[in-house]
């Protein structure tokens, strides 16, 4: 009976899903919630540190919820992208039914699948019923279960190439980050130089080794993951052949960041995350 309760609500929000949910392009609101660990999670700190954040909304007793979150693909994201990997990505799984609680969430309840924390590494919040999870249902046009989103950098949010998926797997995910979340207009462009720079991630002096064309001037801009120049410096090439320079990144903020060399032959790009 539960599992008919579920492809029905399914069903239905599926014949208006479109019209409620958010354009893609347009901006996520923020949030603020404590998760089962009993730590704050804020999405504009994590955006503001360059980090993509994926959204997984589910309710403790949607069938294909629980199918997805046994698919493992969310924990695939976690080890390929979130804090195992460096952290440039943050993985969070948001339980919003109002009508659930925490023995459902672990699998004890009567509203529920099964256990959706054992096992699990990335994040879940299960907010309790009241003001903010309304404000967030509300924000978010949460109509039908499960619902995923894709937060840029940049604070747009993308879902339409996840309604086109049942379920979608990591390199779905992985197209909406490099695909969709393109803020800055940054590509990285063949030229006939070499750039190598390390380490990445990074905490405070960053490297480069570069094969230079020409001799004469190298420009290095960094750009943060909304598109704006947050510094700009020259370092002298004396020759055409290898140099090497450095590069105090200790009064940047934690987060991604594109670093864009250039002497007026070649332009590299690299992105780099500094913690």
């Amino acid at each position: 009976m539960k599992y008919l309760c579920c492809i029905l609500f399914c069903f239905l929000s599926c014949a208006w899903k479109a019209p409620a949910q958010l354009a893609d392009g347009s901006i996520a609101p923020d949030f603020t919630f404590t998760d089962i660990n009993g730590n704050p999670q804020n999405l504009y700190s994590y955006l503001d540190q360059g980090r993509y954040v994926v959204l997984d909304i589910s309710a403790t007793w949607c069938v294909p919820c629980w199918d997805y979150h046994n698919s493992g693909t969310l924990d695939s994201i976690y080890q390929l992208h979130d804090q195992p990997a460096g952290g440039d990505w943050k993985i969070i799984l948001i339980e919003a039914d109002a009508g659930t609680d925490s023995a459902d969430l672990h699998g004890s309840g009567t509203n529920t699948q099964g256990d959706w924390v054992q096992g699990a590494a990335y994040t879940i919040i299960d907010p309790p019923q009241g003001a903010a999870l309304s404000s967030f249902r509300n924000g978010y046009a949460i109509s039908y279960y499960p619902t995923f989103y894709m937060i840029c950098p940049d604070r747009r949010v993308y879902q339409d190439t996840f309604l086109k998926i049942l379920s979608p797997h990591v390199s779905t995910w992985e197209y909406a980050a490099s695909n969709l979340c393109s803020a800055t207009g940054v590509a990285h462009v063949t030229t006939t130089g070499g750039l190598s720079v390390y380490p990445n991630p990074a905490s405070a002096i960053v490297n480069f080794d570069f094969s230079a064309a020409v001799s004469g001037t190298a420009v290095l801009k960094i750009m943060n993951m909304l598109g704006q120049e947050v510094d700009e410096k020259e370092y002298n090439l004396p020759s055409a052949g290898k140099v090497s320079f450095q590069y105090d990144a200790t009064h940047l903020r934690r987060g991604l960041y594109y670093f864009t060399l250039s002497n007026g032959r070649d332009r590299l790009v690299r992105k780099i995350l500094l913690q």
